[in-house]
């Protein structure tokens, strides 16, 4: 009887290990929402680049406007909506396997090996200029500048018609 008596009798609801036990079971909780939240936040992010091009329905040319410093032609991707030619500086867009030629709706990188002094840097008096490589002009042609890196668009261009390449 004396047993049970003090059994009821007792002050203490829980023993000191299990106290410690959720103690630190709390503390870890703690600590790994702490990281997960942390870890996300520094996360390595990539930028993305900005380029500002103006389309010109009389030429058919994209003229770079204002770029970020140090962006390349290398790191970009176009993708038109139909067949064309594009000519980067007045220089041949030289696509490997493709030459000139832009098979419509598949993206092309630029590649500029190819441009007489270029470097590839892509400055703010650039242009590209755009034909029509089917014989005949082309209507409703949609050009779509991607930077490759983060597959990115950089800017979407809509030209009511395309002129077709001067014999």
């Amino acid at each position: 009887m004396k047993a049970n008596r003090k059994f009821v009798e007792g002050d203490e609801a829980v023993s000191a290990v299990i106290g410690v036990i959720l103690m630190v079971a709390i503390t870890v909780a703690i600590a790994a929402t702490v990281y997960v939240y942390v870890s996300g936040m520094i996360g390595v992010q990539q930028t993305v680049p900005t380029v500002q091009m103006l389309a010109s329905e009389d030429t058919d040319r994209l003229s770079v406007i204002n770029t970020d410093a140090g962006l390349n032609w290398t790191t970009i991707a176009i993708r038109s909506t139909a067949s064309v030619a594009v000519y980067v500086n007045g220089e041949v867009l030289v696509h490997p396997g493709l030459g000139v030629n832009l098979t419509a709706n598949e993206y092309h990188k630029f590649v500029i090996g190819d441009i007489v002094g270029s470097d590839g840097s892509i400055h703010g008096s650039d242009f590209i200029d755009i034909e029509s490589n089917t014989g005949s002009d082309l209507a409703d042609v949609t050009i779509t500048i991607v930077h490759d890196d983060t597959d990115t668009t950089l800017g979407t261009y809509k030209f009511s018609s395309v002129s077709a390449r001067a014999s």
